[in-house]
């Protein structure tokens, strides 16, 4: 499907993959220790497989929109999880790990990139499609996951306090 998109809705869009990944990872943060690293990762994956069946299934721009603000959502999820986590694991070289952590994103970015030129004129629906792969390992990889309790509620700080 060609949707036509003006200037002004193809920044809207562009928009809508940005923002909302900030204001999730603000709002999530705020909580996150009351529901937990898996509950939220799982809130998360959730919001990927679904922005992607909207954006893929999408037959207007308010569609693409909806899906593209659930992706960004999503993202800062995600975001909001890996970092408290990565902290965690690592209390003695976070610095170090989150690097590494922060590192891997523009690979991913760039792969991602290439990938969908690589594909040509291939629709743009699989190409959407694509970032279910890394989405589905995720997935899997959450199943019977421990996480680790989060530092503040280890160490015993009040949500007040902190």
């Amino acid at each position: 499907m060609t949707f036509n998109l003006s200037d002004t809705q193809i920044g809207a869009l562009q928009g809508a993959g940005l923002f909302p990944f900030a204001v999730s990872i603000i709002l999530f943060s705020l909580f996150i220790d009351r529901i937990g690293y898996g509950r939220a990762m799982a809130i998360s994956w959730i919001g990927h497989v679904v922005s992607a069946v909207v954006t893929i299934t999408a037959t207007s721009y308010t569609q693409l929109y909806v899906g593209t603000l659930i992706f960004a959502l999503a993202n800062g999820g995600v975001e909001a999880v890996t970092n408290p986590v990565v902290a965690t694991l690592y209390p003695r070289e976070k610095t170090k790990y989150l690097n590494i952590l922060h590192a891997g994103w523009p690979g991913g970015l760039v792969l991602g990139g290439l990938l969908f030129i690589a594909l040509g004129s291939i629709s743009w629906q699989f190409k959407i499609g694509l970032f279910l792969l890394p989405a589905m390992v995720y997935g899997v990889m959450l199943l019977g996951t421990k996480f680790p309790v989060q530092e503040r509620v280890a160490a015993g700080v009040s949500y007040a306090d902190m």
